[in-house]
């Protein structure tokens, strides 16, 4: 399935708490740390144009630091390639161990909704959907599976804190510019980074999984780039990912509002879920 492709090319959010942990205190004291003073000294009171003209370094790890403040918000996700799966919903990363999402997308030209807690995946909908699943609305996904595997990655890939401090610490930085995003104005940044170096950096990935990631980002091309779009307030508006062979044609992208303001993520109804042997079912 095309989900797996998705979850699978946006691999940095793979790069679970240990990741974070790592480096992301460290990005977090340099951004509070140079952050006022570049603003006043290269900005001339401008956030965005103090972004600009300071390192980009501290800018994402800055943004790392307001987004894990915030740990909640709405998301969109889209693709210019029909076959991967668009949608809305939101995201919930105030844990980056328990990183959680509830979207609505198309699979397969069927309307679902993809859930994601921690190692937990489900996938359901609407009424519609309730006869293929016994009169239930929800599947547990087995995360032995391919497909749960790409639900959780698709989980871990909205997390932007892991995203920016990733970026931060591992990516070749460059400013791209100022620009305005639906009607805000934001700086661009960009980060560059090796496929090899982040897959050898999932530490909490087995040797298998770590093949598979590896593989599949490699159709793409043996590097990624990143582009972020931080606010005024540091916050992070949008990111998207593409691949050096792939292009930026066919680049995802992820966008953040209402940030702190999305409701709590809940598991499904134990009496909600159907049996996973109607899953073909439901997608067939």
């Amino acid at each position: 399935m095309r989900a797996v492709r998705l979850a699978s090319t946006v691999v940095t959010a793979v790069v679970l708490l240990g990741a974070v942990t790592a480096c992301g205190s460290k990005g977090g004291n340099d951004a509070k740390g140079g952050d006022a003073k570049s603003t006043d000294a290269k900005g001339g009171g401008d956030p965005l144009a103090a972004a600009l003209a300071g390192d980009p370094k501290a800018a994402l790890a800055a943004s790392a630091v307001v987004m894990q403040k915030a740990g909640n918000g709405k998301v969109g996700m889209t693709s210019p390639d029909a076959s991967n799966p668009s949608g809305n919903g939101s995201a919930d990363w105030k844990d980056p161990a328990k990183s959680a999402v509830d979207v609505s997308t198309d699979i397969e030209g069927k309307k679902v909704k993809i859930r994601v807690i921690g190692a937990d995946a489900y996938i359901g909908g609407d009424d519609a959907l309730a006869p293929a699943l016994g009169g239930k609305h929800w599947v547990k996904v087995p995360a032995s599976e391919e497909m749960g595997d790409a639900f959780l990655v698709m989980g871990q890939m909205m997390n932007p804190v892991v995203q920016l401090t990733v970026a931060a610490e591992s990516g070749k930085l460059s400013k791209v510019g100022q620009e305005t995003v639906d009607g805000v104005p934001t700086v661009h940044l960009r980060a560059v980074e090796d496929t090899t170096t982040l897959v050898g950096r999932m530490t909490t990935l087995s040797a298998d999984q770590r093949q598979f990631v590896q593989k599949t980002l490699e159709e793409d091309g043996k590097s990624l780039t990143i582009d972020f779009w931080l606010n005024g307030k540091q916050e992070l508006v949008k990111y998207q990912e593409y691949g050096d062979t792939s292009g930026e044609s066919k680049a995802v992208t992820i966008a953040y509002s209402d940030l702190g303001k999305a409701e709590k993520v809940e598991a499904p109804a134990a009496g909600d879920l159907g049996s996973q042997a109607d899953l073909l079912k439901l997608l067939g």
